[in-house]
């Protein structure tokens, strides 16, 4: 069997199922599924989730249940943005390594590589979660630093009273016909990659990307610095067509936007959301980390993170939310059809990688 390592967990075959369970060296096996408290009072748990939309839905509902069964054990529900409040981890984790900011909680798949990289999480131990055994493979990883609740990912959003023919393939967006009419947040390094992908390269070689862009920085009409930013101009038209997440873009629309979301032919890119333990804690909280995120692993609160989130479900017993059912978005073609992303290459050259879109492309627009 293949292990299915962090680089390659969007690369697996169906039949390579089985490995990624393996425990890891030095993760912690815990004893009892109730956690131990400490000094006699409850044990006092910091979960980290994301700020925004209905993102904080699921996690304070689970935090709520799950205290009302354990009496020993407090949730406190700390939301922030992955890359702010990642760096308040950082230099908690230098001012004091074993009072960690937050405890474990959810986080994107480049501050998962980031957090490998600094140390910053903890194994888990898979084989002491009875949920694990149902999340596909490609949400388990040979070093079990982590593991998936769910999956976003990014393909082509776009105003569909403006370009009333959908865009089907990523080449639309350096398309003369859209010229002056692309959209991005910030520095989009996927629209980068799929220029290099269609183009000869790939992730270790995003030069035909890079020289695709510089040509074509004209079709852009601007780079959006917030969300509402973006929806009103994809909204009103100025800029009509991006490349941005099926989960905000479904939210958008079921707002009234005249938004729809397309993916391209070549395949949607995945962003998946991991749930992971922080270094630098006592026996009792990890124990109490394992047996929480074993329950929010569960086909009910991977539905409920599904459905609040707008993403497909890890747990391959959860039932996709019928609010999701039909999209194009969580069709098994389309999920099946995920390009193929190595986000440790990502997560270690983003900053080099923006730094040289502000200088080659956005300074062209």
């Amino acid at each position: 069997m293949t292990a299915i390592t962090r680089r390659r967990f969007l690369g697996a075959t169906a039949g390579a199922a089985g490995l990624a369970l393996a425990t890891a060296c030095g993760s912690v096996t815990p004893k009892t599924a109730t956690p131990q408290t400490t000094g006699g009072g409850k044990l006092t748990l910091t979960m980290f989730a994301f700020l925004g939309g209905d993102l904080g839905k699921m996690p304070k509902e689970f935090a709520k249940e799950y205290m009302a069964t354990h009496k020993n054990v407090d949730i406190k529900i700390y939301e922030q943005s992955n890359s702010v409040g990642y760096t308040k981890m950082l230099a908690q984790k230098k001012a004091a390594p074993d009072q960690p900011l937050v405890n474990f909680g959810f986080f994107n798949a480049q501050t998962s590589i980031q957090g490998a990289d600094d140390k910053m999480f903890t194994p888990l131990d898979y084989s002491a979660m009875s949920n694990a055994a149902d999340i596909d493979e490609r949400f388990r990883y040979d070093d079990s630093i982590g593991i998936g609740i769910g999956v976003d990912q990014l393909g082509l959003l776009y105003n569909k009273d403006k370009l009333p023919e959908a865009p089907d393939t990523w080449a639309a967006l350096w398309d003369h016909a859209h010229q002056g009419q692309i959209s991005f947040f910030s520095f989009p390094w996927y629209a980068v990659y799929m220029a290099a992908k269609l183009n000869g390269g790939d992730l270790t070689n995003l030069e035909p990307g890079w020289e695709l862009w510089k040509r074509e920085a004209k079709q852009i009409r601007l780079l959006v610095e917030s969300n509402p930013q973006y929806l009103n101009v994809l909204s009103n038209g100025t800029a009509p067509l991006t490349a941005y997440f099926a989960g905000t873009g479904q939210q958008w629309i079921n707002s009234g936007a005249p938004l729809a979301y397309a993916v391209p032919k070549e395949g949607a890119i995945p962003l998946p959301v991991n749930l992971q333990a922080v270094e630098g804690q006592s026996s009792s909280h990890l124990e109490a980390i394992h047996d929480i995120i074993n329950e929010m692993l569960s086909p009910k609160w991977c539905a409920r993170w599904a459905e609040t989130s707008v993403e497909v479900p890890a747990n391959t017993k959860a039932p996709l939310p019928q609010n999701l059912t039909g999209l194009p978005a969580f069709s098994k073609a389309t999920t099946d059809g995920f390009q193929q992303i190595d986000y440790t290459i990502i997560g270690r050259n983003n900053a080099e990688w923006q730094k040289r879109w502000e200088t080659d492309i956005a300074s062209r627009i």
